[in-house]
């Protein structure tokens, strides 16, 4: 089963700005505080949204670039690709890649009808000089069973964030290397730079349907 991925970072990435500025603050606690403060935002502004989709993209990146490790994640997702590319190719499928998820994360706040209540966060057992940790969540559903959604997190200078995210048990990451891997295989990685960066560019947030997958 997957969500999509706009959940995974509509979830998340409020309780890395909050941990930045507060490392005594516990992971679990964070992503229970924070993510209400984000869901009861975007609820309030859907249709604003709707009708400015320039505004929620802003608001998609203010929220996503700061407390997401891309460039650690973007390694994890290229792998051999990432070693045998040049610097300008790896900063291009970085911004592309960016790009692409900033798009999707927006396309999706607007389809999905979560709450607070819809996330139980587990207690977090590790200790605060851990250099990296997973928060365990459950997101609840109506009339269908929790999934399970797993945070990996790892401190950077800029304090905690995230590089990967596992739902079902499905890493994000080893989700994109598998289905990128074969394509700069076929094709090179500047034509999948390419197909990223013409996609997030196609995307438009949908008018209606607040559809929960």
């Amino acid at each position: 089963m997957r969500i999509k991925l706009l959940l995974v970072v509509l979830l998340v990435l409020p309780a890395f700005a909050a941990m930045a500025a507060d490392p005594v603050t516990s992971p679990d606690q964070v992503v229970q505080h924070s993510a209400k403060s984000l869901l009861d935002s975007v609820s309030s502004k859907r249709d604003e949204f709707k009708t400015h989709p320039e505004e929620l993209y802003d608001l998609a990146q203010k929220d996503l670039l700061p407390y997401f490790d891309f460039d650690y994640a973007s390694r994890l997702v290229l792998g051999l690709a990432w070693r045998n590319a040049n610097p300008q190719q790896r900063k291009d499928f970085q911004d592309a890649f960016v790009h692409y998820l900033v798009h999707s994360y927006a396309d999706g706040l607007l389809q999905g009808n979560y709450s607070d209540r819809d996330l139980q966060v587990e207690p977090w057992n590790g200790v605060m000089t851990d250099n990296r940790t997973v928060v365990k969540t459950k997101v609840m559903r109506a009339n269908a069973r929790p999934v399970e959604v797993d945070y990996q997190m790892h401190t950077t200078p800029e304090g905690w964030k995230a590089f990967d995210v596992t739902i079902e048990g499905i890493s994000y990451v080893l989700n994109y290397r598998n289905q990128f891997g074969p394509e700069i295989q076929a094709k090179g990685l500047d034509e999948l730079i390419k197909r990223l960066n013409d996609e997030a560019s196609a995307k438009k947030p949908p008018q209606g349907g607040t559809g929960q997958n």
